[in-house]
């Protein structure tokens, strides 16, 4: 097993240190507002625990914008130009002693490190996590092929769609497929409400290119109001199934939705002209479910003589005729299952997505033209410390285009952004 060595200068970087303290005490006397980026600068510089060469490697840290470090890089050039003063030499003497030091202890670490490896040869047992682990990835690598004929079609149906607050409400979605001759199982889904698989003898199952979405004219609305629409419509763009079906139920008369009803008929046109999506209205729930039982019937016919294989998500073809192409590559359950979940690892540009749609007014259009010109809030953070003045950090998003028709983010969004991006909470 190896062992992992920490081990902190007193001050790695103590050049850098006394420039930012001068040039900080010089802007908090002019009352200067640079006084905030180089006091939250210089306070990342102390913290971090390596030595720094140029201003160039501080960028990596908070608060050192492209100006701070081409202002170091030439602080940095003037004093090289320089011969060490008698108290800077005594203390870059110090400062190498210290490096020193250290390099002779993680040496001896090391050295122990490898004594004791070579007392013990013998291979670790696995674990088993580590078994579990390394079947789950054969599991993921093994090719799944299903000839004509030997598959057949289930309706997947979310747990949620069957079980509600009231337990003793008569399960519907149930009763209405079973009247229908649906052959459905219930199961927990991490991504949309009904999906369809194609599952052989040996239980093998691949997933057809079809998903839904179900929401009732109230449930739609509540998920506007709280930012759980864009959030979906988000993640069902890219879980890798190319058609994605918004199956829309109204609400009795549609009356005390909660937004209006114009509002929301408008959402359901921006999804499927800005992404593509299907919207499909049904007057009740018993409508909602004739349709997916005449899904299920015209998937069956249109898949019958089809041959499927197992795909990664990378080699999946979006562009694959289904009426045409005799062989289709699919998904498999379990790796849309998995991907898909909401805990799965998120890169740092997708998180950043998913906390902008939780900000009133911000849609998933306008939320992806701000991290396609600033990925992290990292980058955001910076753009804001290297603006001149506050007013120009609070418009700074405000020219950003969104949108097909490229519309600007506006004032109002741009200065609701930098409130809250550059408010402290405690």
């Amino acid at each position: 097993m190896e062992t992992r060595l920490e081990v902190r200068l007193r001050e790695p970087n103590p050049l850098f240190t006394r420039w930012l303290e001068r040039w900080l005490r010089e802007a908090e006397r002019r009352e200067q507002k640079s006084q905030f980026s180089l006091r939250q600068a210089l306070e990342s510089l102390k913290s971090y625990p390596l030595p720094l060469a140029s201003g160039r490697d501080c960028s990596i840290l908070r608060g050192f914008g492209g100006t701070l470090c081409q202002l170091i890089d030439e602080e940095l050039r003037h004093h090289r130009g320089l011969r060490l003063l008698p108290q800077e030499a005594v203390f870059q003497e110090r400062y190498e002693q210290q490096v020193q030091a250290v390099v002779r202890k993680v040496q001896e670490k090391q050295l122990e490190h490898q004594k004791r490896q070579k007392k013990s040869d013998r291979p670790r047992k696995p674990t088993k996590k580590d078994l579990a682990e390394l079947a789950a990835h054969e599991e993921r690598e093994r090719v799944v092929e299903m000839k004509p004929g030997q598959f057949q079609l289930l309706l997947l149906v979310d747990t949620q769609e069957t079980s509600g607050k009231n337990k003793k409400v008569l399960d519907q979605t149930r009763s209405y497929l079973d009247s229908l001759e649906a052959r459905h199982e219930v199961r927990r889904l991490t991504i949309g409400d009904f999906l369809w698989v194609a599952q052989d003898q040996e239980g093998n199952e691949l997933v057809l290119p079809y998903i839904v979405e179900r929401k009732r004219m109230d449930d739609l609305a509540s998920s506007i109001r709280d930012g759980r629409f864009h959030e979906q419509k988000h993640r069902l763009q890219h879980c890798g199934l190319q058609h994605i079906i918004y199956l829309v139920e109204d609400y009795g008369d549609n009356e005390q939705l909660g937004l209006p009803l114009d509002s929301l008929q408008q959402a359901l046109t921006n999804a499927k002209v800005q992404t593509g999506v299907r919207v499909v209205r049904t007057a009740n729930h018993y409508r909602s479910m004739s349709y997916l039982a005449g899904m299920s019937r015209s998937l069956g016919q249109i898949f019958a003589g089809k041959k499927l294989h197992s795909v990664d998500r990378g080699a999946l073809d979006q562009s694959t005729c289904l009426l045409t192409n005799s062989d289709l590559g699919l998904l498999k359950f379990r790796a849309l299952y998995e991907d898909s979940a909401k805990n799965a690892q998120l890169t740092v540009r997708e998180v950043f997505v998913q906390q902008l749609l939780q900000l009133h007014s911000l849609s998933l259009e306008r939320a992806m033209a701000i991290v396609e010109r600033y990925p992290t809030p990292r980058c955001l953070l910076d753009a804001y410390a290297e603006c001149a003045d506050q007013k120009q950090a609070r418009l700074l998003l405000a020219s950003i285009p969104c949108g097909p028709l490229e519309r600007p983010l506006g004032d109002k969004i741009s200065q609701c952004l930098h409130e809250f991006y550059s408010t402290h909470f405690r």
